[in-house]
C-alpha cells in the first residue's frame, strides 16, 4: 500500500510536469540558478545582488507604509505620526524604508564604480550599462519624490527649493514647475503627483528596467575579472593569435569572444548553490545594518509643514548636497547651467561611456585616462558634498524650543561666517575666545551691539578687532551686527 507521502509526491510531480510543458519552468530555473559563473568572481560582484535585495526591502516596507499613509496635506503628517506611535512595529518599518533609501543609492553607485573600474561595460555589455545608468536615475527619482511625503518642514521647504530650481531653466522652466507642482504653489496637487510618481510610476519603471538589466546579465553572463581575462590563456585559442590587440573589437569577432568566454565558464562555479550563498550573506549583512540603524537612530521628523514659515532654512538630504553646492558656483542668472546643463552632460558622458571607450583592454593599469577621469569626477562630488556640509547652516530654525525669526536666521549665517573661528555658541565653534552662550543675559542688547562694532571703544585692551568703525577691517554693516545680536538673544535661556 502506497504511503500518503508517496502519493503526494507523485501528484506534485505530475502537476509540475503539466506546468513545465506549458511554461518551460525547468529551462527557466536552469537559466537562473544552474548557470555557471566564471572563476575569480568575488565580494565586489555581490553588490548588485545586495542592491536588488534592498529594492525588495523598499517595495515591501513601502507597501506596508502605504496601507496607513494618507496623501493629503491635511492628513499626511498625522498619518506618519500614527505609523510611528500607534502601528505595531510601524517605527521599525518606517526606519527600514528610510535607511533603505540611502542604502539603495549607495549600493547602486558602488556597483557602478566597480563596473567602471573593471570595465565590465565593454563589449558585449554596452546596453546593460546604459540600463544601469537609467536605473540610477530612477533611484534618484525615488529619493526626490519620497522626500515630500512626510509633509514636515524639511520636506516642504526642500521640495519648494528643488522645484524652484527647475523653474529657472530658460524656455521650459515655467512649464516644468507647473507640471511638477500641479499649479503655481506647493500644495495638495503637488503631494498627489509626488505620491503617484513614488508608488506607481517609478516602481513600474524600475521593475521594467531591472528586469531588462537582469535578463542581459544572465544572457551575456557575468564579466570575467580583467586580470584573469587578459592574462590566462583560452582553452582553444582562435586562429591568428590573441583577441587582445591595440584596437577596438569589431562585431565579426563575437565568435572569438564567445569561444573564450565559454572556456572560462566551464572552469567556473554554478550560481546555485555556490555563488548565491555569498550573495545571500552580503544581503543579510546589509539588512542587519539597516535594522541596526533603525534601532540606534530614530528616523527624523520635524514639525508639521508651515508654508508661512519663511524663517526656515532648506537643506537637502546628504545625497543631493553636492548638487546644492554646485549651484553656488554659478551666478544667479546662470544657475540653470548647474541645474540642467552640467547634470545632463554628466549623465550623457556616463551613459555613452561604452560607445567611445571601445578599446578591448580592461585592466585598470592600462586605462589610466579613464580611471583618472572617473577619479576626478568622484573627488569633485565628494569635495562639493564636504564643502556643502561645512558651509550650509542647519535646517533647524529653532534654538531649543524657540523658533528663530527671519533676522535671527540671517544672524546665524553671519555669526557662522565671522565669529565661530574664535567664539563658541551652543557647544560649536572655536575656543580661542570666550563662549557666547548667555552673553545677552550678562550684558544688554546695546552693549553687545556696540562691542561687536568697536570693542576698543569699550575696552581699550580688547584683542577682538572692530567689525564696523574702521574701513581697513570693515566686515559687517550696522544691520548685520543687529542680526547677530538678535541671534545671540535666542540663546538667552541657554545661559540662564
Amino acid at each position: 500500500m502506497r504511503s500518503s507521502r508517496d502519493e503526494r509526491g507523485r501528484f506534485l510531480s505530475r502537476g509540475y510536469r503539466w506546468v513545465d510543458e506549458r511554461v518551460g519552468s525547468t529551462d527557466i530555473l536552469i537559466a537562473l540558478f544552474k548557470r555557471p559563473i566564471p572563476p575569480g568572481v568575488g565580494l565586489w560582484y555581490t553588490i548588485g545582488f545586495a542592491a536588488v535585495f534592498v529594492f525588495v526591502n523598499q517595495a515591501v516596507t513601502g507597501a506596508l507604509l502605504a496601507m496607513y499613509y494618507a496623501p493629503t496635506p491635511d492628513h499626511a503628517y498625522d498619518s506618519i505620526l500614527y505609523i510611528n506611535n500607534e502601528v505595531a512595529l510601524g517605527s521599525v518599518v518606517r526606519g527600514l524604508h528610510h535607511w533603505g533609501s540611502s542604502a539603495l543609492l549607495v549600493l547602486v553607485v558602488l556597483h557602478a564604480i566597480v563596473v567602471f573600474v573593471i570595465a565590465a561595460y565593454k563589449y558585449p555589455r554596452e546596453i546593460t550599462w546604459v540600463l544601469g545608468v537609467l536605473l540610477l536615475l530612477v533611484v534618484l527619482g525615488f529619493s526626490f519624490t519620497g522626500y515630500l511625503l512626510t509633509w514636515d518642514e524639511k520636506a516642504y521647504w526642500a521640495t519648494a527649493v528643488g522645484t524652484n530650481m527647475a523653474g529657472t531653466i530658460p524656455y521650459v522652466g515655467d512649464w516644468m514647475l507647473n507640471v511638477m507642482r500641479g499649479g503655481s504653489e506647493l500644495g495638495a496637487m503637488t503631494l498627489t503627483r509626488f505620491y503617484t510618481l513614488h508608488v506607481m510610476v517609478l516602481p513600474a519603471a524600475l521593475i521594467a528596467l531591472l528586469a531588462a538589466h537582469l535578463f542581459l546579465v544572465i544572457r551575456q553572463g557575468v564579466s570575467v575579472p580583467p586580470g584573469r581575462w587578459e592574462v590566462e590563456p583560452a582553452v582553444s585559442p582562435p586562429e591568428g593569435g590573441s583577441v587582445f590587440k591595440h584596437e577596438p573589437m569589431p562585431l565579426q569577432r563575437r565568435e572569438e569572444y564567445n569561444s573564450r568566454y565559454q572556456a572560462f565558464k566551464r572552469r567556473g562555479r554554478p550560481f546555485w548553490p555556490d555563488i548565491i550563498v555569498e550573495d545571500a550573506l552580503v544581503a543579510l549583512a546589509v539588512f542587519l545594518g539597516l535594522l541596526l540603524l533603525t534601532v540606534l537612530w530614530e528616523v527624523p521628523l520635524e514639525a508639521r509643514a508651515d508654508p508661512t514659515n519663511t524663517a526656515y532654512v532648506p537643506r537637502p538630504e546628504w545625497y543631493f548636497m553636492f548638487a546644492f553646492q554646485l549651484l553656488k558656483v554659478f551666478p544667479g542668472y546662470l544657475e540653470w547651467v548647474g541645474i540642467a546643463v552640467v547634470p545632463t552632460v554628466g549623465l550623457l558622458v556616463l551613459a555613452l561611456l561604452p560607445f567611445y571607450d571601445r578599446h578591448p583592454r580592461r585592466r585598470p593599469l592600462v586605462r589610466p585616462v579613464a580611471l583618472a577621469s572617473g577619479g576626478v569626477a568622484m573627488a569633485a562630488i565628494v569635495v562639493l558634498t564636504i564643502v556643502a556640509f561645512a558651509t550650509t547652516p542647519s535646517s533647524s530654525a529653532e534654538v531649543g524650543r524657540q523658533r528663530l525669526t527671519t533676522p535671527q536666521i540671517a544672524g546665524r549665517l553671519l555669526f557662522e561666517a565671522n565669529c565661530t573661528a574664535c567664539h563658541s555658541l551652543g557647544g560649536k565653534g572655536g575656543t580661542s575666545a570666550p563662549p557666547l552662550d548667555g552673553i545677552t543675559n550678562r550684558m544688554d542688547h546695546a552693549f553687545v551691539h556696540e562691542y561687536i562694532e568697536d570693542p576698543r571703544s569699550i575696552n581699550p585692551d580688547a584683542v577682538m578687532p572692530p567689525f564696523l568703525r574702521y574701513p581697513d577691517v570693515n566686515k559687517l554693516g550696522h544691520v548685520d551686527t543687529e542680526y547677530i545680536v538678535e541671534y545671540l538673544e535666542a540663546f538667552r535661556a541657554q545661559g540662564e
